[in-house]
């Protein structure tokens, strides 16, 4: 059997960035379409006006990150496998751990929440690890698995606020900070939204 270069012109094989560190999130308001066929899908985009049904609605956070390589040792350069797969680099993930995670409203939400309530137990979150898919959780059950920062973070309502009025959300995420980045919490406030699909 002939070994495979990795690199026809001798350049060693990596190290590849293999992690990333979160220095900020890139954080909106989307209108959303979920598939399940064949698997869990997000399409996304940025809505056309200030009104949304409560179940297309979603806030999406997408990490700005630094990418990093802890393997700090060339690697060969030759393989038994065929260069297309021997030559290709991991796909970075974080080693943060978000820690909380807690959204309120500036308003009150219904009879039971009020504002500036942790309306954690109303939203649902759908997370995207590129080497694994997408994934559909509870909040609540998410932060209780101490997951890593995903490459993308979507928080979905279960239900309809009460008001009519424009409402906005404040969505608070902490992290354990890693070596390189001091930030260990973001937050932002979403342009105020109005929300309809209540039940009257």
């Amino acid at each position: 059997i002939t070994a495979v270069s990795c690199n026809v012109t001798g350049d060693d094989c990596g190290p590849f960035d293999d992690k990333f560190r979160t220095l900020s999130f890139t954080a909106s308001i989307q209108r959303i379409s979920i598939s399940n066929d064949p698997g869990l899908f997000v399409d996304y985009e940025s809505p056309e006006s200030d009104t949304l049904s409560f179940d297309i609605f979603g806030l999406s956070m997408f990490p700005v990150r630094e990418s990093y390589s802890l393997n700090t040792e060339r690697m060969p350069s030759f393989s038994l496998f065929p260069k297309a797969y021997a030559c290709s680099p991991a796909i970075p993930v974080s080693e943060e751990m978000i820690t909380d995670l807690k959204v309120y409203s500036n308003s009150n939400f219904n009879s039971k929440y009020s504002a500036g309530d942790n309306l954690a137990p109303l939203f649902e979150v759908i997370f995207l690890y590129r080497n694994s898919g997408y994934r559909q959780f509870e909040l609540n059950e998410f932060l209780a698995t101490e997951p890593h920062v995903p490459d993308e973070l979507f928080l979905i309502l279960k239900e309809a606020p009460d008001t009519a009025a424009p409402i906005q959300f404040t969505v608070s995420i902490s992290q354990d900070s890693q070596e390189g980045t001091e930030m260990n919490s973001f937050e932002f406030t979403s342009e105020p939204i109005v929300l309809t699909g209540r039940k009257d």
